[in-house]
């Protein structure tokens, strides 16, 4: 009886520890809710050319996030906005986030806490050709810095760019 006892006890404890170390990891991450106005002077785009003007919302609620993104280029203006739940399963984009028409289109979104960073993985249709975008957030600056370092690839190539952000 003794020893039945003492195994629910460790039993308890043991949850108890995993309970409070999974609470203690999310409570450190950091918390990326805010607006964030790309600063392209800091940024480097590689081969492409850079946008007119960017702004990143992030909503982030415990595990549930949101990232509002509004781009203005010369030739078009896009606004899109990612809904996932971190460590949760791909989600597909909301129907009509995209024209029909638009050459380029995420399908689905899933994220991931990775110590300090968020990975957004997208997949992605460009053109009819499909491919993965993998983004990585980290905040720096006293939390007044967000970057983001991406990863394309497409059955055309790969590309890197990395993105830096200031929050308003």
């Amino acid at each position: 009886m003794k020893v039945l006892r003492l195994s629910a006890l460790l039993l308890a404890v043991a949850g108890l520890s995993v309970a409070a170390q999974s609470r203690s990891e999310s409570a450190g991450r950091p918390n990326l809710t805010g607006i964030w106005n790309l600063n392209v002077s800091k940024s480097d785009f590689g081969q492409v050319p850079p946008p007119l003007k960017q702004t990143e919302s992030i909503l982030q609620a415990g595990e549930e996030l949101a990232i509002s993104i509004t781009l203005d280029r010369e030739e078009m203006k896009q606004s899109y906005t990612l809904r996932f739940r971190a460590g949760g399963d791909a989600m597909p984009l909301a129907a009509g986030s995209f024209p029909d028409d638009a050459p380029f289109r995420i399908v689905s979104v899933k994220g991931e806490w990775q110590g300090q960073t968020l990975v957004v993985t997208e997949k992605v249709s460009f053109q009819g050709s499909d491919g993965t975008l993998t983004a990585r957030y980290t905040l720096s600056g006293g939390g007044k810095i967000l970057t983001k370092q991406t990863h394309v690839a497409m059955s055309a190539g790969e590309l890197d760019t990395r993105t830096v952000y200031d929050k308003q």
